[in-house]
């Protein structure tokens, strides 16, 4: 690869292709990425709310609903294989068409845990005795965690439609807020005896709570693959803090 292919900004990746029928091809899978992100946050922000609400139907609904994430998934894999196959793309060509199936892969692995967050509540339905399993202080930890997965998933997911560098970073900065809520998550289960759980409903609330965290893991790993689509640049293994400071001094 070329270090004009490398250093190639966001901006002329998305300028145009000299073959049409190519650019499409690239538009139509970034529009099933943006479609499978769409149910990926409604389908985390319904199993949060069916496991603070104790909703049993809801829970079911979202399960009901993941093959349509799993669907999609199968079209950007179908996708993919057909741009290898018709364009041989070399290149910052190849590099887009890879970046993008990793991407899905990931928003298919963020469904997932949606899905899981359903099972989850469904089992500490049936675990329940009498009067509501969650107290104040942890529905509003969980609603709050899942306020900070959800918006770093949209994001990063808005970011693939342009590869957007600046849109990447805000990701990576939102990343210590993702993990204090996590970590206070944690700690509130880590008391739950004084709240009249049992051992075995902790540990499935924790499950949930790793799930939601997850998500956010995704879209920082979908964040990556834009930098390395519009930069050249494998970042997966880079000090957040230099990395955040270096990009942005160089206007990003």
């Amino acid at each position: 690869m070329s270090d004009t292919a490398v250093d190639k900004p966001a901006g002329d990746l998305m300028a145009g292709h000299t073959v049409r029928r190519y650019d499409q091809e690239l538009a139509k899978l970034r529009a099933i990425i943006l479609q499978m992100g769409e149910h990926v946050i409604e389908q985390t922000q319904a199993a949060v709310a069916a496991l603070i609400q104790g909703d049993e139907p809801q829970a079911y609904r979202v399960l009901d609903r993941e093959p349509q994430i799993d669907y999609l998934s199968l079209d950007a894999d179908e996708e993919v294989f057909r741009v290898i196959a018709r364009r041989q793309p070399t290149a910052v060509d190849l590099r887009i068409v890879l970046a993008l199936s990793k991407i899905a892969g990931e928003v298919e692995r963020a469904g997932d845990k949606a899905a899981r967050i359903a099972r989850q509540t469904l089992e500490l339905r049936q675990q329940e005795q009498d009067g509501e399993l969650l107290v104040e202080p942890l529905r509003v930890a969980f609603q709050t965690l899942d306020d900070k997965a959800c918006c770093m998933f949209e994001r990063s997911v808005r970011a693939v439609t342009s590869f957007d560098v600046t849109q990447a970073l805000v990701i990576f900065e939102d990343e210590p807020a993702l993990y204090a809520a996590a970590s206070n998550l944690r700690d509130l289960l880590g008391e739950s005896g004084d709240d009249g759980l049992v051992p075995r409903q902790a540990i499935t609330l924790f499950h949930c709570a790793q799930a939601l965290k997850h998500i956010g893991t995704h879209a920082s790993n979908i964040a990556e693959q834009v930098i390395y689509v519009a930069l050249g640049q494998d970042v997966r293994y880079r000090n957040r803090e230099i990395l955040i400071e270096t990009l942005r001094h160089r206007g990003y």
